[in-house]
């Protein structure tokens, strides 16, 4: 049992790897044969990567306040129709998503027309970026949310409901201050994803208008756009990027484990 306990481990561990290998393989030639200096950490990548970063960061703070009750509700009344249409956003080629943003604020269809004629403009703008970061990266929160409360011990609500609470005031009494260890830790998972979004993005925000990131785009569009110039350059700022999701997926465990030890998160 023992033997074969640690070939196990041995198997696995081997296996866990082959799924980083090109990451690795990014980072020491990004940083190594192939470094290109002034991209590395030079103004236009650190400034694509602090968008990135802002808008994910916004983004997750709307799903938080919108889906999390869904997860709680999906937690505690298991529906298909529900849960399956919470993972379409998830199962279909993201550009689709862009398409659609494109389409819905085009003035070819009903809810265009009103959401140009009221100067509602999705296309290179903010507004689409974080829509589209929204419905790509709630369902990996919901889903980790549902488990995260289906994990929770009922007895505290099962008694509450029984002095007459009725499941709304449960979840906003109790259950929400209980979860904010699990809301954490899915939240910097979730936004970790949105990091990482590119098919939708390219299509309805390659880069945004106005405000503090006047003409940038986020990391992913910009080292898709330095692939097709400048290969080396791609390399180098692809090494960069996987730095700083490794510090978020750090943060992320780290939190997780404090959250954990302290008993805020029960599993």
């Amino acid at each position: 049992m023992v033997v074969t306990s640690r070939l196990s481990k041995v198997i696995s561990f081997f296996l866990s790897i082959l799924l980083v290998i090109p990451i690795i393989y990014l980072v020491i030639y990004g940083y190594g044969p192939f470094y290109v200096r002034s991209v590395a950490f030079g103004k236009e990548l650190i400034s694509a990567i602090e968008l990135s970063y802002f808008s994910s960061a916004i983004a997750i703070g709307v799903i938080i306040f919108l889906f999390t009750p869904l997860a709680y509700f999906l937690a505690r009344n298991r529906n298909p129709i529900i849960e399956s249409i919470v993972d379409i956003p998830a199962s279909i080629p993201h550009p689709l998503v862009g398409i659609a943003l494109v389409f819905i604020d085009s003035p070819t269809n009903i809810i265009g027309k009103f959401l140009t004629s009221h100067g509602i403009n999705f296309y290179y703008s903010y507004l689409g970026l974080i829509l589209a970061l929204i419905i790509v990266s709630a369902p990996v929160y919901i889903r980790s949310m549902q488990s995260y409360f289906e994990g929770l011990p009922l007895s505290y609500e099962q008694y509450a409901m029984s002095l007459g609470y009725s499941e709304l005031s449960v979840y906003f009494k109790m259950i929400f201050p209980m979860s904010v260890g699990g809301i954490i830790s899915s939240g910097l998972t979730s936004m970790a994803r949105a990091i990482s979004e590119f098919g939708s993005i390219a299509i309805i925000a390659p880069f945004v208008q106005g405000w503090i990131f006047n003409g940038d785009c986020v990391a992913s569009v910009y080292i898709y756009n330095e692939y097709q110039t400048y290969f080396n350059a791609s390399i180098t700022a692809s090494a960069t990027l996987i730095l700083f999701s490794l510090i978020l997926l750090a943060a992320a465990r780290v939190s997780r484990l404090l959250l954990i030890k302290k008993g805020y998160i029960y599993y």
